[in-house]
């Protein structure tokens, strides 16, 4: 295979996701080459076959783009830029993934009972959003501060019908309604009152499901204690797995790799990358 560009654009260098397809091609050996840019720029573009984005950076690529696709426009995130007719066209992989997850491996979640996404991001509003489209009413977004009215607000607008609480943090513990799901997209391991607050899984059904966005460390403590406490878990290496299987689809080389394939390059590359 000749070489082929991978740039990401991310504020604190380079991303797991990235560094696992870098891991990937040297592996598959398809001599793929990596560009990684604290800040957005089209010029940076150039020459590539892919662009990784830190959705953090959405609020900044956005505006300076005329077309955007539906999901990418009602969320105001993207993860990703693709080359169609082209022309780049920015993507939210994450929701594709986070949906199918949901469909395949949770097929029996209790979409009646109330879910419950921790953090003001932009992972919790697609998990939210994504969680909504599995037909669940009422999402409780877990938070503190100014950003999660603007969560709750673009999450209203696009998701008619379902009710999205805003839930401060501290509150957490008080909270009694059995929950058919909860999904983490926070860093725990530097929010040790957080982190205990939630392993009481109060606001837990007993069948209700876990799922942690966080791939490493590979020693997941939340979901550890969701064990203890006889929940589901849904492991983010699931995430990760369909999420890549979407993009190399994308790059016409999905064929190559079967979704058993992609796990264990998951497991491998985190096993190598989790001290």
């Amino acid at each position: 295979m000749s070489t082929h560009k991978i740039v990401e654009f991310r504020p604190e260098g380079m991303g797991h996701f990235v560094r696992y397809l870098k891991f990937l091609s040297e592996k598959k050996g398809w001599g793929w080459e990596f560009e990684v840019h604290p800040e957005f720029s089209r010029d940076l573009m150039q020459g590539a076959m892919a662009v990784k984005v830190a959705p953090s950076l959405s609020s900044n690529i956005l505006p300076q783009l005329q077309v955007l696709p539906t999901l990418v426009r009602t969320l105001e995130c993207t993860d990703s830029f693709f080359a169609e007719n082209g022309t780049w066209y920015p993507r939210l992989l994450l929701h594709e993934a986070l949906r199918l997850v949901f469909v395949e491996a949770s097929n029996d979640l209790d979409i009646r009972a109330p879910a419950f996404v921790i953090g003001d991001n932009e992972e919790a509003r697609t998990a939210s959003s994504a969680l909504a489209e599995m037909g669940i009413a009422d999402i409780y977004m877990v938070g503190s501060g100014r950003k999660m009215q603007r969560q709750k607000d673009i999450l209203s607008r696009s998701q008619l019908g379902i009710r999205f609480h805003v839930l401060p943090a501290e509150e957490l513990t008080l909270q009694a309604v059995s929950a058919g799901i909860v999904v983490n997209t926070v860093d725990l391991s530097s929010q040790k009152s957080l982190l205990t607050d939630l392993s009481y899984f109060n606001f837990m059904s007993p069948a209700g499901y876990a799922l942690d966005l966080n791939i490493l460390p590979e020693h997941n403590l939340l979901l550890e204690e969701a064990v203890k406490a006889d929940l589901r878990v849904l492991h983010p290496i699931l995430v990760a797995s369909v999420y890549t299987k979407l993009w190399l689809d994308r790059l016409e080389v999905g064929s190559e790799l079967s979704h058993e394939e992609i796990t264990e390059s998951w497991k491998e590359f985190l096993k190598q990358n989790s001290a």
